[in-house]
C-alpha cells in the first residue's frame, strides 16, 4: 500500500488447503502434510506485507500502520472495491484478542443474518458463530497479524494473514497459522457489511 506495498508469495486458492478452520474444534483434522502451506505460499500476488516482515510481536503496529495507510488511500473513493478494503483495513486496526473488544467490533461488520463458515468448517448464522467464538476465547489466547495480501473481486474480497494462537493450557507454545478468508459484502441499512464469509487455515500444525 502506498510506498509499504510490496510483495509477497502467496497464492489464494485457499481451498486446496482443504482444512477447517483457525479455532480450537474437534472437526478440524489436520493432513499431516506440510504441502498445504507451501501451496499458499507457492505463487505470487501483490501484497501489503511480506510473510518474513510479519511476527506475532510486531502486528498490532502492523495492523495499524496499514489500517492508517489504508484511509488514506481509499478514504476518499466511492469505488466499491476501496470501500470494501477500507472497511477491512480498519476493522483489522481495530481488532483486539480479548472477546469483548472483538464481539463490538465483530457486530459492527457482519450482518445479523450473516452466513458464517468457519469453526469446525460447517455454516453458522452470525449469532452462533458469536457463541463458538467466545468458547474459543475460553481456549486459546490469540493474536492477529495485519493483512497480507487483499483481491476484490466484485463485492467478495479474499485476504491472507497469519493468526497466532496459544492454548492456555499450553502457554509456553504457539501455533502459527495462515489464514485465507473469502468475505461477501452487501449494503445493509446503508452501510456495507459482511453477510457471507468463508475462512480457511493451514493449522499451522495445531491441529
Amino acid at each position: 500500500m502506498n510506498t509499504n506495498t510490496r510483495r509477497l508469495s502467496l497464492a489464494l486458492a485457499a481451498a486446496t488447503i482443504g482444512l477447517g478452520l483457525v479455532a480450537c474444534a474437534p472437526a478440524v483434522t489436520d493432513t499431516g502434510d506440510s504441502s498445504a502451506r507451501d501451496e499458499v505460499l507457492g505463487q505470487s500476488h501483490a501484497v501489503v506485507y511480506e510473510n518474513e516482515d510479519v511476527t506475532e510481536e510486531n502486528s498490532e503496529e502492523l495492523r495499524l500502520e496499514s489500517s492508517a495507510d489504508a484511509e488514506q488511500e481509499y478514504g476518499d473513493s466511492s469505488d466499491l472495491s476501496d470501500q470494501i478494503k477500507l472497511r477491512l483495513f480498519e476493522w483489522w486496526g481495530a481488532w483486539q484478542p480479548d472477546y469483548e473488544s472483538w464481539l463490538e467490533i465483530a457486530d459492527g461488520l457482519y450482518a445479523a443474518d450473516a452466513d458464517i463458515t468457519a469453526i469446525g468448517g460447517e455454516t453458522q448464522k452470525y449469532s452462533d458463530y458469536r457463541v463458538a467464538m467466545k468458547s474459543q476465547r475460553e481456549q486459546v489466547d490469540m493474536e492477529m497479524g495485519p493483512i497480507m495480501n487483499i483481491t476484490v473481486d466484485g463485492n467478495t474480497a479474499t485476504l491472507v494473514y497469519h493468526m497466532y494462537l496459544t492454548p492456555k493450557s499450553s502457554p509456553d507454545t504457539t501455533f502459527d497459522t495462515i489464514v485465507t478468508e473469502y468475505n461477501t459484502f452487501e449494503e445493509v441499512d446503508g452501510k456495507l457489511m459482511v453477510t457471507d464469509l468463508h475462512l480457511y487455515t493451514d493449522g499451522g500444525g495445531m491441529f
